[in-house]
């Protein structure tokens, strides 16, 4: 038993009707949308998706013929390969997730540049006169001001009475030291004299005597060369020696070429 591309198991349909439509019919109006069951668990991935065929064309549309008996349900067909994929059907309305918890803050960027200086504000009022501070202490008595010119003579009056002797004055302060007067010119310089003649040269004085020989020297440490580093230096070098270290201990270093490869 084989099915056409409607689904029937007829060489042709009697109608337009698919199979799934004639079940549709016998079994009777879908009922209302029960609640969603929860999500089971993913299963395992299946085998690798063949290829999808080439869609064949579709042929024309016969006559509608009379509605025939139902037939009795044909066995299951095997499974046809994946046809291209249909549309994106609607979005689900399923209810927003909760949201999730704030990341952490971001390092702070760096400051901007400063801004051009705004206009200047309308003066404000003037503040209220504040309270009088209290008289500070007195200052310390300024200097004594200079004599003013001496007035007129005037009559001799009668001699009055002596006085009470008044209290002594506070001292005037020192005048400032007047400046340094200008160095005098300097002498004529005199005329130097003439050179006297050299005398005559005294007598060698004699030979004085031999002092006494100073006291040996202690002996000094022994000297001790070691062989330091060895060194192979390369073919056609020169070879050379050096010698480190600080008395009495010295190191002996030698560099010696390194021969020719034999035959």
């Amino acid at each position: 038993m084989s099915f056409n591309h409607r689904g029937c198991c007829r060489p042709s349909c009697p109608d337009d009707t698919t199979v799934y439509e004639r079940i549709i019919n016998v079994v009777g109006t879908t009922g209302p949308t029960g609640p969603t069951g929860p999500t089971g668990p993913t299963g395992p991935s299946g085998g690798p998706t063949g290829p999808t065929g080439p869609t064949g064309a579709t042929g024309p549309t016969g006559p509608t013929g009379a509605q025939g008996l139902q037939g009795v349900q044909g066995l299951q067909g095997v499974t046809g390969a994946t046809g291209p994929t249909g549309p994106t059907g609607p979005s689900g309305s399923g209810a927003t997730g909760p949201t999730g918890p704030t990341g952490a803050t971001g390092p702070t960027g760096p400051t901007g540049p400063t801004g051009a200086t705004g206009a200047q504000g309308v003066q404000g009022l003037q503040g209220i006169q504040g309270l009088q501070g209290v008289t500070g202490p007195t200052g310390p008595t300024g200097p004594t001001g200079p004599t003013g010119p001496t007035g007129l003579q005037g009559t001799v009056g009668s001699t009055g009475p002596t006085g009470p002797t008044g209290p002594q004055g506070t001292t005037g302060t020192i005048g400032a030291t007047g400046p340094t007067g200008p160095t005098g010119p300097q002498g004529i310089q005199g005329t130097t004299g003439d050179t006297g003649p050299t005398g005559p040269t005294g007598p060698t004085g004699a030979t004085g005597a031999t002092g006494p020989t100073g006291p040996t020297g202690p002996t000094g440490p022994s000297i001790t060369f070691t062989i330091g580093t060895v060194t192979t230096g390369d073919p056609g070098t020169d070879a050379a020696a050096s010698i480190t270290g600080t008395s009495p201990n010295f190191f002996l270093n030698l560099t010696i070429p390194q021969g020719p490869t034999g035959p």
